[in-house]
C-alpha cells in the first residue's frame, strides 16, 4: 500500500482510493494501464521519469507513440484532481518526461470490513446485505445470479459501485468484470457485455492466464479478441471452430468461467438488461442453470418497467428463474424522508437541517436518488441554497424554492443544461452523439466539430464538478493513439441533451461522428459496425448504414446468434427502402442472400420464401446471375419438404443460364443444377454425364477453390455410380482446399457440408467400416461439442447404418429409437423417413415382424404423399426390408411382388451394391418359390453386376446365395469357389474392424455369417 494523501495506492488489489478515513473510501476508477504509469510514478517518486524509460517500462517489446503517455497521464492526473499548470502529483518537465512530486509512505493494507454505507450512499444497508450475503453464497463455491431493479435514478449504479468497493476490500484477489448494453446499438450486438467483461479481465494484470482459459476452455469466445490471438492460436483455432454453433459458445463460456472462477472469485455486472440482447439473455439462463459448484456471482441490472413488451429477453427468463429459484431478485425501493435528512447530514457535519428542507426534497424528488441529487444541484445553482463544511443554509422562503423547482427530472436537467456556457452546450451535444463502442464518450471523435482540446477541456470541467458527465478512463483507439473518454453521469442526461438538438444538427453530427469513425477503423470496420451503424443511420445515411448493418450480422454470425444476425438484417432490408431504386436493388439482393444463407444454417424453412424474394427482385432488375444462384441456393431447403417444386425450380434456372454471358457461369450453373435433380429426383445417366462435362470446364478455369466445392457436389454422383474409393478421395483433398483457403463463416458452406456425407457414406460401401467408425466418432464429438443437434441425429444415422450392415439390429433400433422423436419437424422429413427404414429393416431382421411393417409402411406412406430429397435411394433401402420381412414370413408371393420392386427401382440407377442385393434378393425368392431357373438367372445376373466395382456389402451375400444355389443343385464344384469369395470377403470387413471393437464380434457372430464363416 502506498500512501500520498487523500490517496490511497492498493498494490495488492491494483485500485487507487481516496480518502483519509480507511472505513470511508471511494474507489477511483482506473484502466489498467493508467493504473500501471501511476504506480510506476509513485514507486520512483521525487526523480525525472523520461518519456523513453516509462514506455520501456509500460509497453515493453512494442513500438507506442510517445503522445500515447500524454492521455494516460491525462486520465491519471484527472482521477487525482491535479492541475497540469498548478500540480500537486505530477510535474510536467517538457519534452523530458514526468516527476511524481507528492510525499510518498507506506501504508498498511485496508481493512477487510467496511461500513454498510459510505459517502452518499443512504438508504441501501438491505439491499447492500443481501448482496453481501449472496457474495458470501457464491466464495462458498454456491454460484449466484443476482437481478438489481428499480426504476430508472433509482440508485443501481452507485449501490452496485459501492459493492464492488466493498467486494474488492473484503475479498483481495477478487476478479472483477462488468459489461453494459447500450441504448440504440448494443441490442443488436450478440454477447456485447460478455464481451466487454471478457475484455477488462483479459486486459488485467492477470490477463495471460485469462486468455490461456479460454483457449483450452472456450475457444469460440477467444477468437472473438483477434488481437490476443497468438499465431498459433489462429492455426489452432481455424480447424477447432469448424462448425461450432450458438450451443457450443453458450457451454463453452459456462465452462470457461467456471474453471476462471476455480483459480481465484469472480463477480461479473451486466449493467442495463432492458437493452439486452437475446444471447446474452440465453447466456444467464446458462449460468443459472449449470448450477456446478464455483466462486462465481453474476449481479445484472435492468428496469422492470422497459422489459414489459412479449418478445423482450427478460420477459420470461427472469420469471422462470425465479419460480425454479435460480436467481435472487434485489429491488431498490425510493428512498424514505428519513434517508433524504441522512443524506443531507453526510453532505454536511451540521446535524440541524433548515426546518421543511428535507420535506420539500422528499416531495419534489419522490425518493428517487438521482432525482434528489439533481434538486439539490438545481436550488444550488439558482441561489435558493447553499452550504458550506458546517451546515446547509436556504438564502429565501420555501415556498419560493418550491415554486421555482421543476416537476420532474427532465425539466430539472433541462433547466441545467440552459444556465452552462454555449460552449459546454455544444460540447455536450456533440458527446450525446459520439457515445462510442465502449458505451464512453471518445473525446477525439469531436475534432470534426470541437477543437478535442477544447472538448476535452469542457468536459473535464463539467466532469471536475461532476456535472451531467463524468471521467470514464481512456480509450485505446485503433490507430494506436489513446482518448480520454466520460460517461454521462446517467442516460437521462443523455437523453435530455440529445432531444433537445434540432434535427438537422443531429444528423450532421452523426454524419461527422461516422465518417470520423470510419476512417479510425478502416482496417477494421466489424469492430465498430453496429455503432458505426447507428451513427450514419442516425444521420439519415442509409447505404453506409446497411453496409455496416450486413458487417455486424456478419459479427452475430460468427458469434453463431442466427437470431440477432437475421434481426439486423431485416433492419438492413427495412432500412434499403429508403435508398434510389437502382441501388436498392443492388443492396437488397445482397441483404436477401446473406438473409437466405442464415435460414439455411438454422434449419429455418423461411429460406425458401426468402431466396424466392431474392429471385424475384434480382429478375425485376435484370441480374440473371444473381436470379440463377438464388434458385440453386433454394433447391436443397425447398427439397427438404418438396420434392417436386424444388425440380420445377431446378428448370427454371437451367433455362435462365441460357442468358448467362460468362461461360464460366454458365457452366457452374449447370453442374450446380444437375446434381440437385439428381439428389431430388434420383439417377438421370445424361444428367451425370452432362454435369461431368460441366465440371470438365470448371476444372479449366484454374480456380482451385471453386473446383473443390462443385468437385465435392459431384462426389454424389460418383458415390452414386458406385465409385466409392474416387469420391472418397475427392472429397479428402477438396475438403484440405476449403479448409486452406480459411472459408469465413465454413458452416454455410454447403459444400463443407457435403463432404462430411460422402465421407461416411463411402467407407461403409467400400467396407472399411473401421475407419467409417472413426471418422463418424470424431465427426460426433465435434457435433456434441458444437451443440449441433442435427448435425449429431444425422451422424448416428449414419452410424446405425454400419450397425445394420454389421448385423448388430440392437444399436440399430436404440440409435433410431433416440433421434425418430426429434425429426417430427417437417424440414427433416427426409431423415425421419431414413430413419423409419433402418428402424423396420433391424426390427425385421429380429424377427419382430409386426413393428417392422408399422415403420417400413408409415415412411413408404410419406414418401407416396409427398416425395422429398432423396426419397429416391431411401425407397431401395425400404423395399429392400419388405422383401426381406415377407420372404420372412414365408409370404413368398408378397415377397415377390415387393423384391420386383426392388429391383425395378434399383436398376433405374447406376448403383451397383444395391443393384446386387435386389437381384441377390430375387434369387432366394425364387428358390424359396423352387423357381430354379430363375434363380440361376438372378444369381447371374447379381454376380455380372458386381464385375470391375468394389461392392462387398453385396459381394458376401451374393457369393453365399449363389454358394447355397449351387450347392443345392448337386455342383459343389462351383458353389466352393464361392463360398470362399463369401468368407474372405466377411473376413475382410471383420478385420477392417479392431479386434477389441464390439462390432466385430457381433458381426461374426451373426448366424447368417458365422453359417458361412464357421460351417
Amino acid at each position: 500500500m502506498k500512501e500520498f494523501p487523500p490517496f490511497h495506492l492498493d498494490t495488492v488489489n491494483q485500485c487507487l482510493w481516496r480518502g483519509r478515513d480507511r472505513t470511508d473510501q471511494e474507489r477511483v476508477l482506473l484502466t489498467p494501464r493508467a493504473y500501471a504509469l501511476l504506480r510506476y510514478l509513485v514507486e520512483h517518486p521525487g526523480r525525472l521519469l523520461t518519456h523513453d524509460e516509462l514506455l520501456d517500462a509500460l509497453w515493453p517489446n512494442t513500438h507506442v507513440q510517445p503522445e500515447v503517455l500524454k492521455s494516460h497521464i491525462f486520465e491519471v492526473r484527472t482521477a487525482l484532481g491535479d492541475a497540469s499548470k498548478k500540480p500537486l502529483f505530477i510535474e510536467t518537465l517538457p519534452r523530458r518526461g514526468y516527476r511524481f512530486i507528492a510525499p510518498v509512505s507506506d501504508g498498511a493494507a485496508p481493512g477487510l470490513s467496511v461500513a454498510s454505507a459510505t459517502g452518499r450512499l443512504v438508504g441501501r444497508d438491505r439491499p447492500l446485505a443481501a448482496l453481501r450475503e449472496a457474495l458470501q453464497r457464491a466464495v462458498k463455491d454456491e454460484p449466484q445470479i443476482v437481478f438489481v431493479t428499480g426504476e430508472p435514478g433509482i440508485g443501481k449504479t452507485a449501490l452496485v459501485d459501492e459493492f464492488l468497493r466493498q467486494a474488492a476490500l473484503d475479498i483481495p484477489d477478487l476478479r472483477i468484470g462488468r459489461g453494459q448494453c447500450i441504448e440504440a446499438y448494443g441490442s443488436k450486438e450478440a454477447y456485447y457485455p460478455m464481451l466487454e467483461a471478457l475484455g477488462q479481465l483479459c486486459r488485467g494484470s492477470d490477463g495471460h492466464a485469462i486468455v490461456d482459459t479460454l483457449a483450452v476452455q472456450a475457444p469460440t469466445w477467444l477468437v472473438q479478441f483477434p488481437a490476443l490471438l497468438t499465431r498459433e492460436h489462429r492455426e489452432t483455432l481455424h480447424r477447432e471452430l469448424l462448425g461450432a454453433t450458438r450451443e457450443r459458445m453458450l457451454r463453452e463460456i459456462g465452462e470457461a468461467l467456471e474453471a476462471i472462477a476455480s483459480q481465484t472469485p469472480l463477480l461479473l455486472v451486466f449493467e442495463d438488461l432492458q437493452w439486452v440482447d437475446h444471447s446474452t439473455a440465453d447466456l444467464i439462463s446458462v449460468l443459472a442453470r449449470r448450477r456446478m459448484p464455483a466462486p462465481l456471482m453474476l449481479i445484472a441490472t435492468y428496469r422492470p418497467t422497459d422489459v414489459v413488451l412479449p418478445d423482450h429477453p427478460l420477459k420470461a427468463l427472469t420469471p422462470d428463474l425465479s419460480l425454479r429459484r435460480l436467481c435472487r431478485e434485489v429491488a431498490l425501493e425510493p428512498l424514505g424522508e428519513e434517508d433524504v435528512v441522512e443524506y443531507l447530514a453526510t453532505e454536511s457535519s451540521q446535524a440541524l437541517l433548515p426546518d421543511g428542507l428535507a420535506r420539500l426534497l422528499y416531495r419534489h424528488s419522490e425518493g428517487n436518488p438521482l432525482f434528489l441529487v439533481a434538486v439539490l444541484d438545481h436550488m444550488t445553482e439558482r441561489g435558493f441554497i447553499s452550504r458550506d463544511r458546517e451546515r446547509w443554509r436556504l438564502t429565501g422562503a420555501l415556498e419560493e424554492i418550491d415554486l421555482a423547482v421543476p416537476e420532474n427530472l427532465r425539466l430539472v436537467i433541462d433547466a441545467q443544461i440552459e444556465r452552462l456556457t454555449s460552449e459546454e452546450q455544444r460540447a455536450l451535444e456533440v458527446a450525446s452523439v459520439t457515445a462510442g463502442p465502449s458505451g464512453s464518450v471518445i473525446a477525439r471523435a469531436a475534432a470534426s466539430e470541437l477543437d478535442p482540446d477544447v472538448f476535452e477541456e469542457l468536459c473535464d470541467r463539467l466532469a471536475r464538478r461532476n456535472h451531467i458527465v463524468r471521467s470514464a478512463g481512456s480509450l485505446d483507439l485503433p490507430d494506436g493513439t489513446t482518448s480520454p473518454s466520460y460517461d454521462f453521469v446517467h442516460a437521462l442526461y443523455r437523453e435530455v441533451v440529445y432531444r433537445r438538438m434540432p434535427a438537422g444538427r443531429r444528423a450532421r453530427l452523426h454524419r461527422h461522428i461516422g465518417e470520423w469513425g470510419e476512417s479510425l477503423y478502416g482496417s477494421q470496420p466489424h469492430e465498430a459496425a453496429p455503432w458505426l451503424a447507428y451513427q450514419f443511420e442516425s444521420a439519415a445515411d442509409w447505404a453506409r448504414a446497411i453496409v455496416y448493418l450486413r458487417l455486424a450480422a456478419e459479427t452475430a454470425g460468427r458469434r453463431h446468434a442466427p437470431r440477432e444476425a437475421t434481426a439486423i438484417l431485416q433492419h438492413a432490408l427495412d432500412l434499403s427502402t429508403k435508398l434510389p431504386e437502382l441501388e436498392r436493388a443492388t443492396t437488397e439482393t445482397g441483404i436477401l442472400e446473406q438473409l437466405a444463407a442464415m435460414y439455411v444454417v438454422s434449419f429455418d424453412t423461411r429460406a425458401v420464401d426468402t431466396y424466392e424474394a431474392l429471385a424475384a427482385r434480382a429478375a425485376s432488375c435484370g441480374f440473371i446471375d444473381v436470379e440463377v444462384k438464388a434458385l440453386i441456393d433454394m433447391v436443397y431447403p425447398l427439397s427438404w419438404t418438396d420434392a417436386e417444386r424444388s425440380l420445377h425450380v431446378v428448370d427454371r434456372a437451367l433455362r435462365l443460364s441460357a442468358q448467362q454471358s460468362n461461360p464460366l457461369q454458365r457452366a457452374r450453373t449447370r453442374a450446380s443444377c444437375l446434381v440437385r435433380r439428381v439428389w431430388v429426383g434420383g439417377w438421370n445417366p445424361r444428367d451425370a454425364e452432362d454435369c461431368r462435362q460441366a465440371l470438365g470446364e470448371i476444372r479449366r478455369s484454374g480456380d482451385r477453390l471453386v473446383v473443390a466445392s462443385h468437385l465435392i457436389e459431384f462426389n454424389f454422383i460418383r458415390w452414386i455410380s458406385s465409385e466409392y474409393r474416387a469420391a472418397r478421395q475427392d472429397a479428402v483433398e477438396s475438403l484440405a482446399i476449403l479448409a486452406d483457403a480459411r472459408v469465413e463463416t465454413p458452416y454455410l458452406s454447403l459444400a463443407h457440408w457435403l463432404s462430411h456425407f460422402t465421407l461416411p457414406w463411402s467407407l461403409l460401401f467400400l467396407g472399411e467400416w473401421g475407419q467409417a467408425l472413426r471418422t463418424l466418432t470424431a465427426e460426433l464429438t465435434l457435433a456434441d461439442k458444437n451443440g449441433e443437434r442435427h448435425r449429431a441425429q444425422t451422424l448416428l444415422l449414419y452410424r446405425a447404418w454400419i450397425h445394420l450392415h454389421a448385423m448388430d439390429f440392437p444399436a440399430v433400433l436404440e440409435a433410431c429409437g433416440s433421434v425418430l422423436p426429434s425429426f417430427d419437424d417437417p424440414a427433416r422429413a427426409p431423415w425421419r423417413r431414413w430413419c423409419l427404414a433402418l428402424a423396420g429393416s433391424a426390427e425385421a431382421a429380429s424377427g419382430r415382424y409386426e413393428a417392422a411393417e408399422q415403420h417400413l409402411l408409415a415412411a413408404r406412406g410419406e414418401m407416396d404423399r409427398l416425395p422429398v430429397i432423396h426419397d429416391w435411394y431411401s425407397r431401395m433401402i425400404l423395399q429392400g426390408a419388405l422383401s426381406e420381412l415377407w420372404l420372412a414370413k414365408r409370404d413368398l408371393a408378397q415377397a415377390r411382388l415387393e423384391a420386383e420392386r426392388f429391383l425395378e427401382l434399383t436398376r433405374a440407377t447406376a448403383e451397383r451394391t444395391w443393384q446386387a442385393l435386389a437381384w441377390d434378393t430375387n434369387a432366394r425368392v425364387a428358390t424359396a418359390e423352387r423357381d430354379l431357373n430363375r434363380a440361376q438367372n438372378c444369381i447371374d445376373h447379381a454376380l455380372s453386376t458386381m464385375e470391375g466395382f468394389e461392392v462387398p456389402l453385396a459381394a458376401w451375400r451374393v457369393h453365399d446365395t449363389a454358394a447355397e444355389l449351387y450347392a443345392g443343385l448337386g455342383n459343389n464344384a462351383a458353389a466352393e469357389p464361392h463360398r470362399a469369395l463369401s468368407r474372405a470377403t466377411i473376413l475382410t470387413l471383420a478385420d477392417s474392424l479392431p479386434h477389441d471393437e464390439p462390432l466385430r464380434a457381433r458381426f461374426l457372430s451373426a448366424p447368417a455369417v458365422r453359417r458361412i464363416v464357421d460351417p
